[in-house]
């Protein structure tokens, strides 16, 4: 019996209970202790009466009822929501008689809920495996990929595959600053277009929290891991090493003729979300909430065809600083003045073209990595030492095989007939250089 209960231990149940009803009344506690004749301190009267015992609740590990403290006076104390057991720790919490939740952390209990956790995570998983199950989907054969699909599996690779397990590494759980584009949204892009090929499978072994708790369990983008579903010589799925191997080698023999649009297409696309990117990353460094998107995009495309990449971003470091000075100058907010910059870049490149300005590199060029879709097509496959940053894009393009002249006419070797030409534009003539035989052609512009 603590102290405190044997406060009371010369009343009977009778005067106990009588005190009680005189406490909840409202009568002075001093009153209280000297006509019941009480040797405890007023504010711990409250503490002196027996529990109630909770008939409907039974403790499940001693099988004896529960008990409930006494209410006091005040009204924080009915909001308590405790029964316990006066043999063992465990606690019942009754639902409802506040916002707050709780659990019975008794060993016992801890115990049954963690094996109801284990049984759950085994029904998951057991869900996850019959429902991503790899063996239902068949290999695909690496010479079928289209060369986006190739650029887009190397970036991947070439960022998030970890050889040793043999998966693809989960978004979230990129190393360092790697990026498979320039933007996630671009990597997103990527990502499900691999997956909807059926080029990367979702792995079944991926953590329980990248899936949904559904009875068809969906991936979490951005949790799951993934696995490469492409095959080489044999119709087996590859391992990641030899795969990056050969996809790299077969970039690596560059450009050919029938990519010539799917190309142009890629190089446009990743131009233009390097310029977007830029213009968000160094607006965001400034506490510029940029949200221009559309906007930004449509004057990057009529930017690049005029401008390098780099001279763009330089553009974009002057746009930004102007933004910054126009809420400084005319106390505008942030948002706005941030959503003036795809504007105020247009009017930069007009005086730039007008004044013939000469850019220098900004030592802002390099604060991002570069990602692995611009190294794998213009490293690997274009094999362009200025990574496609110091050009305009009409040149990169002029470059492929099979690009077409002024006309829309395609070129190719006057002395061989090949479509393996290296195409130098000039102002009068285009220069036409075979790569199979070697030859130099000029032709009238």
């Amino acid at each position: 019996m603590s102290d405190f209960k044997s406060k009371l231990q010369h009343l009977s149940a009778e005067q106990i209970e009588a005190l009680y009803g005189e406490y909840l009344g409202g009568e002075k506690i001093a009153l209280l202790l000297e006509r019941y004749a009480i040797d405890i301190a007023p504010s711990s009267l409250i503490k002196a009466f027996p529990p109630v015992p909770c008939a409907e609740l039974e403790c499940p590990y001693c099988k004896v009822s529960l008990y409930e403290r006494r209410k006091s006076r005040s009204a924080n104390s009915w909001n308590d929501n405790l029964a316990y057991c006066p043999n063992c720790a465990h606690r019942h919490y009754f639902p409802g008689r506040n916002r707050w939740h709780r659990d019975c952390a008794c060993q016992p209990c801890l115990a049954a809920r963690e094996r109801a956790r284990q049984a759950k995570a085994i029904e998951q998983r057991k869900r996850i495996k019959e429902h991503w199950s790899l063996a239902k989907r068949l290999p695909v054969p690496l010479h079928s990929l289209s060369i986006t699909r190739q650029l887009q599996l190397l970036a991947v690779l070439e960022v998030r595959m970890d050889t040793q397990r043999e998966y693809i590494l989960a978004a979230e759980k990129a190393t360092g600053d790697a990026r498979v584009s320039p933007s996630l949204g671009m990597d997103s892009t990527i990502l499900m277009a691999l997956h909807e090929d059926q080029i990367l499978l979702v792995d079944p072994d991926s953590p329980l929290d990248a899936f949904s708790d559904d009875a068809t369990p969906k991936a979490w983008q951005n949790k799951v891991r993934w696995v490469a579903n492409v095959s080489l010589d044999d119709p087996q799925r590859a391992g990641l090493a030899p795969l990056y191997r050969a996809l790299h080698k077969a970039l690596s023999a560059g450009p050919q003729p029938q990519w010539h649009d799917e190309l142009v297409a890629a190089i446009q696309l990743l131009c233009n979300e390097e310029v977007c990117a830029y213009i968000t990353s160094r607006s965001a460094e400034h506490g510029l909430p940029f949200e221009a998107s559309k906007k930004a995009a449509e004057a990057a495309a009529q930017l690049l065809d005029t401008h390098p990449v780099r001279h763009i971003w330089s553009l974009a470091n002057t746009a930004v600083r102007g933004a910054l000075s126009f809420v400084a100058r005319a106390q505008v907010n942030k948002r706005h003045a941030a959503n003036t910059i795809p504007g105020s870049m247009l009017s930069l490149s007009e005086r730039a073209i007008r004044e013939e300005w000469q850019f220098t590199v900004s030592s802002y060029d390099n604060h991002a990595p570069r990602s692995g879709f611009s190294q794998a097509l213009f490293d690997v496959l274009l094999q362009q030492h200025d990574h496609g940053l110091s050009r305009k894009v009409s040149d990169y393009i002029a470059e492929l095989p099979g690009s077409a002249d002024s006309n829309g006419c395609t070129l190719f070797c006057a002395l061989c007939g090949s479509n393996l030409v290296h195409v130098q534009a000039g102002p009068r003539e285009t220069i036409v250089n075979c790569k199979d035989c070697l030859a130099r052609t000029l032709v009238s512009t």
